[in-house]
């Protein structure tokens, strides 16, 4: 039987939560079905290293550079994918919202499925629009897919809402994460001493604007000054460091809030701690706190997309409020209340293992329509 030529356009391969589930997806997909290529804008990140030895990798870039999303727009959508794909495949995929997308809607092959993944909620329609020449052609260029995939149900309803005139499938279909690497991973020893005396925290992501740890930040400032006893530990990296490191000096907080960088493995330090906290301005699916969940750690999280369905309408974590003031009282709830962490422990413990294998095959019923 002819293997079917699936292609993953991508922009990069970098340390977020995207490029994660995407190497979890074709780390997984059955190799005696499908022949997998992926391809990126750019040729770079933390995740490049972890594409399985049977995937073709292949990039557009050897190194970043700024502006690239200003000079694809410079061209149309098919003469980009005319310039950039030579092969032919049954699959094309644009697993990003941005320019990923507008080059395979402009694919010429007549009988390849063509398909768009949404990870995002849309609250700036304008940063959305980022990979396209603004709202009429992106409309274009989604009507040019055989359909489109959001990582949530609240992904789903932006996506629709800001949308209406798209016309092809929308549908839900969550990541795929890898548990058993997950488990095995959280096993390994950490390089830092926890302080059992203390309330350990930690929160993973890059260190953008987008997750806001600024916050985290300013509430654990407010927290000192109330005698809470804690300590928030940060794994990332990211453009916002040096911002968010000054933020910390400044308000004295060197012994309430470390910054651990970027680990390969965030796994060892999250099953080890006593919450994971979520101070995002926005979401998709958070590949982070699903992962949290995965591990037996309750979640304190702002109300982003996706957050209800990974925390079973808050029977595994506290969703509060998106701002400030909410987060700092949740923080608080669970700091002067810390039987709250054993009950939601114990909620997560009773709930049903998360099947990988069942998701991955939920994926192959997809590509095999």
């Amino acid at each position: 039987m002819r293997k079917k030529k699936i292609l993953f356009f991508h922009f990069d391969l970098q340390g977020g939560g995207a490029e994660k589930v995407l190497i979890n997806l074709i780390s997984h997909l059955d190799k005696t079905k499908y022949d997998i290529t992926v391809y990126t804008v750019f040729g770079v990140g933390a995740n490049l290293s972890d594409i399985p030895k049977d995937v073709h990798f292949k990039c557009l870039f050897k190194r970043l550079f700024k502006g690239a999303n200003t000079i694809m727009k410079l061209l149309p959508p098919s003469m980009l994918y005319r310039m950039i794909v030579h092969d032919k495949y049954d699959i094309e995929i644009g697993y990003l919202e941005t320019s990923p997308t507008r080059i395979i809607s402009g694919s010429n092959n007549k009988k390849s499925k063509k398909y768009s993944w949404v990870h995002v909620e849309i609250e700036d329609l304008n940063k959305f629009l980022v990979g396209f020449n603004g709202k009429k052609e992106a409309i274009t260029c989604y009507n040019r897919l055989d359909g489109i995939f959001c990582v949530s149900k609240t992904v789903k309803q932006s996506f629709i809402h800001y949308f209406p005139e798209i016309n092809v499938p929308i549908n839900v279909i969550y990541n795929v994460n890898d548990y058993d690497k997950i488990y095995k991973l959280s096993k390994d020893p950490i390089d830092i001493q926890l302080d059992n005396n203390c309330f350990n925290i930690c929160s993973v992501g890059r260190l953008t604007t987008q997750k806001r740890f600024d916050r985290l930040i300013r509430i654990s400032a407010v927290l000192k000054e109330q005698g809470y006893n804690f300590h928030i530990y940060i794994l990332g990296d990211g453009g916002d460091r040096n911002m968010l490191k000054f933020l910390i000096d400044d308000n004295k907080l060197c012994n309430y809030i470390t910054l651990l960088g970027y680990n390969t493995n965030p796994y060892k330090y999250v099953s080890k701690m006593d919450l994971f906290i979520c101070s995002s301005i926005k979401e998709g699916y958070s590949t982070a706190v699903s992962e949290a969940v995965a591990l037996n750690v309750p979640v304190l999280t702002t109300d982003v997309s996706g957050m209800s369905e990974i925390l079973n309408n808050g029977e595994y974590g506290m969703i509060v409020n998106n701002n400030e003031s909410a987060l700092l009282d949740g923080l608080k709830k669970f700091l002067d209340d810390q039987t709250l962490v054993s009950r939601y422990k114990e909620a997560i413990r009773q709930s049903v293992p998360p099947a990988t294998n069942a998701l991955v095959k939920e994926y192959e019923k997809l590509l095999d329509l």
